[in-house]
């Protein structure tokens, strides 16, 4: 599938091409891709016609992407790179260079760098190594090097002595972000190899999580001027032969000097004092606990996992040892590994000086603001080499999530469902759960507690809240312990769960290893009896919210995004955007409130548990846990709130922005199809095939596009079904009518005939990848869910369905679907006042 199997990207350094779901059960499937490599590698025609297509394509790839940041990164290069190449440009390259460039000129790169010596092929998949070996040899090793061929050098980049301060404004960008960077040499190559580069890893990654915990509770305290902050450490910007320890942070309007010197004086503090024994003690039980995720499901690997440190071995001597080697290893190591070590690391990490030292600082361009100064970024920076800092204290809750256990309930009735392989429980209090063993993921429960009621149930004085619950509910405590208290507790354990509210539903889901199981319960139980106010994680989650809503409204794409769901929901308040002068209306005891009344009631709810739990054990956890939850006999359904437009509803506006682009979707809805498993897949092949349709027309025919997607699907509520198709495409501005054109034409022309060649691609591609859904719990999940609910089996027949398509059926759907008449348009284009 184009785009997504097959692809490439460049960056900096490197170029990766990639061929990825290849079928092996058909060798000549096989030996076609091999030859697809070897016309990469050594074969391009470089044709002078399809140049001149591409620069069009390349041209709105670079619109797509050039937003406020990029802007300001492209032109902020020359003085974050001084004196090195990589401040000449951004990877995409310059486009006036993109559309001037002779042919010949391309192909002179193309017979000097691509070449045998540089560059690399990695196989991976249950293939016959013994011909695939044969066919690269037989196919590559025809390749001649280059006479005299140009050395690989790589681009150093310079220390600085003083420090650098980039200071600059964008009108588009909507959150100003500060970056306090201290550059450090990267670990060579040849330094890799060894046992010491694990340990040099593992050290520095725990050092960075720890000082990420500590920002992360300090950005919660009311006198942090900090909105968000951030530590890693990382390659500087994208240089690969310079890293550096980078401190980002969003400041709270007017006090970015504040804010850099608040992250500055929490690195500081751990440099100097370094990490308490009970962080560290945290750090190490949390890494060993996914070390042990990771070892759990090493024969559950996907074939990309191994590519991806196959591809990084080759470009960048990254060390690739067995699951088998590496996890004994690592155990044994990480315990051995003293704090002094940890401590002395993040000493070297940051810095004390002005050497080597970069800061960043972009800003929202209004009028009558007020920038920070290089002079005053400066100032704050050494301010705090001057201050008498004081070690931080670590306050931990050491007690049990639940100190006093529930009385248990009983599970009083039991049934097996052989065709779909569950088991459903119904519970002493009305609860009823869903059991499905699985070992596709031998790490991984999944659990899904759905109710009925949802937002539907609290009018419009309520609308703010409602759009504020899941993140508020997820900033507050449970039971005794705070929002930062209960992160510290979970420590070393691999569960997690969290509440959402839907337009008619309400859900608590999470997470879990089967080791942790009874963690995951005990969450989920407290989400249903004791969610705990947390004012200090409410105001930080309040204080993020804003800042990230003030000035929302100057990103083209946020506009286009606010003007679609305006449009799709026929500008109901009830399904609008929160708004940044709404935030003062949102009411965190009442959100408590509404969250206690959606749970007042376990028997509104089904339990459905997937994956690879023990069978004797989980009985007794759902007894304890579930069986014991609050229960009333009546239970309140929700109502049908939302609006859709019915027949055609066009919204097209005009706006300013500093990089003309154009965006256009259209949204197809139909509510009177079934919800059965064939107008699903009839709904996804017709998605699919306008995306390949609009590729072809609108990308590589016309040029007037870098991508163009679309997608359709058919979900159900209660007793509504909607049936969707969805198109989006971002366009050259001056093409913008012509690939709209296309995006309706299109759909219709399917109603008279479609294309059997794509049809049977699209077939294939969703037979095969129906073999790897089947093997994830998040599918049987959904599968058991339908199939209880509307009693529609997703499973049983799918591929004698896929199978059964023909161009005739599809257009026959299409023509049904369109019946309903109902498009919904929308198109952003550039203000030519401008």
């Amino acid at each position: 599938k184009f785009g997504t199997d097959l692809n490439a990207y460049t960056s900096i350094d490197c170029t990766v091409y990639n061929i990825s779901n290849v079928p092996t059960d058909r060798q000549s499937a096989l030996d076609s891709c091999m030859l697809i490599l070897y016309d990469w590698a050594d074969g391009l025609t470089l044709d002078p016609t399809e140049i001149d297509k591409e620069r069009g394509v390349i041209h709105e790839e670079w619109r797509s992407r050039t937003g406020a940041v990029m802007r300001l990164l492209e032109r902020g290069l020359p003085t974050l790179y001084p004196g090195s190449k990589y401040g000449h440009r951004m990877p995409i390259g310059k486009m006036e260079v993109i559309d001037n460039f002779k042919p010949q000129v391309l192909r002179d790169y193309y017979e000097k760098w691509y070449r045998p010596d540089n560059q690399g092929i990695i196989v991976v998949g249950d293939v016959d190594v013994d011909h695939i070996e044969a066919q690269i040899k037989k196919l590559f090793g025809g390749i001649k090097m280059p006479d005299n061929a140009a050395p690989v050098t790589d681009e150093p980049v310079p220390d600085n002595p003083t420090a650098i301060v980039l200071v600059d404004k964008d009108k588009e960008l909507h959150q100003n972000v500060i970056e306090l960077m201290f550059k450090h040499e990267t670990v060579a190559d040849s330094m890799k190899t060894g046992m010491e580069y694990l340990v040099v890893k593992y050290v520095k990654d725990v050092a960075v999580q720890m000082l990420n915990a500590r920002l992360s509770e300090y950005v919660q305290k009311p006198e942090s001027p900090l909105v968000y902050a951030e530590a890693q450490d990382d390659s500087y910007i994208f240089a690969k032969t310079k890293d550096c320890l980078n401190l980002s942070a969003a400041p709270k309007d007017g006090q970015e000097e504040a804010a850099i010197a608040a992250v500055y004086r929490e690195a500081l503090r751990a440099a100097q004092f370094g990490f308490t024994p009970s962080e560290y003690s945290r750090a190490k039980a949390n890494i060993l606990s996914l070390l042990d995720k990771e070892y759990s499901n090493k024969d559950k690997r996907k074939n990309a996992s191994f590519c991806n440190k196959y591809k990084m071995h080759f470009l960048a001597n990254e060390p690739i040892p067995s699951i088998d080697d590496y996890y004994p290893l690592m155990q044994q190591l990480i315990p051995a590994i003293p704090l002094d070590v940890i401590n002395q690391t993040i000493a070297e990490l940051v810095g004390r000086s002005d050497t080597n030292m970069v800061i960043l600082s972009f800003n929202v361009e209004k009028e009558g603001a007020v920038y920070p100064t290089e002079e005053g970024l400066l100032k704050a920076v050494n301010a705090v080499r001057s201050e008498q800092l004081e070690a931080y204290v670590d306050n931990v809750k050491d007690e049990p999530l639940i100190q006093s256990l529930p009385k248990k309930g009983k599970i009083k009735q039991e049934t097996k469902n052989d065709k779909l392989g569950y088991t459903e429980l119904l519970l002493s209090n009305g609860v009823k759960v869903v059991l499905k063993h699985t070992d596709y993921k031998k790490d991984e429960v999944l659990l899904t507690a759905e109710g009925f009621g949802g937002s539907s149930l609290y009018g419009k004085n309520d609308y703010t809240n409602l759009k504020m619950f899941d993140d508020v509910i997820e900033a507050s405590g449970l039971g005794n312990f705070s929002h930062t208290e209960l992160e510290k507790a979970m420590a070393g354990k691999v569960a997690s769960a969290s509440m959402k509210l839907e337009s008619r539903r309400q859900s608590v889901t999470g997470s879990s290893t089967p080791k942790d199981l009874e963690t995951l319960f005990q969450l989920v139980y407290l989400y249903f009896t004791g969610i705990n106010k947390d004012q200090k994680s409410f105001e930080s989650t309040m204080r993020m919210t804003e800042a990230g809503l003030k000035n929302k409204s100057l990103s083209p794409d946020a506009a286009f995004n606010d003007s679609v769901n305006v449009t799709l929901y026929c500008h109901d308040p009830r399904f609008t955007e929160i708004k940044h002068e709404e935030l003062a209306q949102v009411d965190y005891d009442r959100i408590l409130t509404i969250a206690k009344e959606l749970t007042a009631n376990a028997a509104a709810y089904t339990f459905t548990i997937v994956g690879n739990y023990d069978e004797a054990a989980i009985r007794p956890l759902i007894e304890q846990y579930v069986a014991s939850l609050p229960a009333a006999k009546k239970t309140v359904k929700g109502k049908r709130v939302d609006t859709h437009p019915k027949g055609v509803v066009v919204n097209s506006f005009k706006r300013k922005m500093e990089t003309p682009k154009a965006i256009g979707m259209m949204v197809w809805l139909n509510e009177d199809m079934a919800y059965s498993m064939e107008n699903r897949i009839k709904s996804s092949v017709t998605g699919q095939l306008l995306q390949m349709i609009y590729l072809e027309k609108i990308r590589e025919e016309a040029g007037a596009a870098y991508s163009a997607g679309a997608f359709g699907g058919i979900q159900r509520t209660d007793e509504v079904t909607k049936t969707q198709l969805i198109a989006y495409c971002p366009m050259k501005p001056d093409m913008s009518e012509m690939a709209l054109s296309i995006m309706r034409d299109e759909m219709n022309a399917l109603t008279k005939s479609v294309d059997a060649d794509k049809l049977a691609k699209v077939k294939e591609y969703m037979l095969k990848n129906f073999d790897d859904k089947t093997k994830t719990n998040s599918f049987w999940s959904s599968v058991v869910s339908d199939y209880r609910e509307y009693n529609v089996d997703f499973y049983t027949g799918y591929k004698e369905c896929v199978q059964s398509l023909t161009p005739e059926s599809i257009s026959a759907f299409v023509s049904e679907f369109l019946k309903a008449g109902n498009r919904v348009e929308v198109a952003m284009l550039p203000d030519e006042a401008q």
